[in-house]
């Protein structure tokens, strides 16, 4: 066996590892999400802003409040999927929090399905106290730490190579003004086709937690999870994507090393 496959083989023995023992984190991660999920899909709705709809999307404003806890969402209810001409659909927004949630990530805002005022879409929790990444580079702001935006950068090209949604307006790109989270929402063109990755969205690095669900869970199940919203063809795309995913990152553990490549 030659050296750079015992560094690889050995490299994802360390990130399962790192994987599982991070599991009761995880798990706490996802009770929040399922709670969030409950509230968005069943929460009184107390008024929609239809006149403040903007772009393609037509996303109207909606404010939820079931007596305990009061939060405004985004609802999408534009259903042009694949094969039409310039699709847009809300269905791709539920596809990608779903694979969102599938990885163990948090990149994607809580979304659920929900009809609203007779019309079916998506609901998306509205991320309070966050600036756009575009008002961060023109105000030329920077956390304690670089690393930790560095490294978020990092997974989301990985998530929007996998969505095959790029970063082409950075006001999709939402930052938590106190803890520098990071959030990335408009999926509602995503998961075209195509079987390259993007050019625009690098990723030098990964975590160890993702580099082990993207080793870890299998094409079927994905396809279990995301065949209610996905043609058969934008699946296999997906799925081809993610193994050019794996193969560059293998290829920069090869060249550069574990610990420069996976956090």
């Amino acid at each position: 066996m030659r050296n750079e496959e015992r560094g690889i083989k050995g490299g994802r023995r360390l990130v399962l590892a790192c994987f599982l023992a991070g599991a009761g984190t995880l798990a706490l991660g996802q009770a929040a999400s399922v709670e969030r999920e409950e509230f968005l899909r069943t929460a009184p709705v107390i008024t929609v802003a239809k006149e403040e709809s903007t772009g393609r999307t037509n996303a109207w404003k909606v404010y939820l409040n079931d007596g305990q806890q009061a939060s405004r969402a985004i609802f999408k209810y534009i259903h042009r999927p694949r094969p039409t001409l310039l699709p847009s659909s809300y269905q791709y927004e539920l596809a990608a929090y779903a694979l969102n949630k599938l990885l163990g990530l948090d990149l994607v805002p809580v979304t659920v399905e929900r009809a609203i005022d007779g019309r079916t879409g998506s609901l998306q929790c509205f991320c309070e106290g966050t600036m756009t990444e575009a008002f961060r580079r023109r105000q030329n702001l920077k956390p304690p730490d670089v690393s930790i935006l560095q490294n978020a950068f990092s997974e989301l090209g990985i998530f929007e190579n996998l969505t095959n949604n790029p970063r082409e307006d950075a006001s999709d790109i939402l930052i938590n003004t106190k803890d520098w989270k990071v959030w990335r929402v408009d999926f509602s063109e995503a998961f075209a086709p195509d079987t390259v990755l993007l050019p625009d969205s690098p990723f030098p690095r990964c975590s160890k937690g993702l580099y082990a669900a993207l080793r870890g869970i299998s094409d079927d199940r994905i396809r279990e999870q995301l065949k209610a919203y996905l043609n058969g063809e934008e699946l296999e795309a997906l799925l081809v994507r993610k193994r050019l995913i794996l193969d560059r990152l293998d290829a920069l553990i090869r060249d550069k090393g574990e610990e420069a490549v996976l956090f």
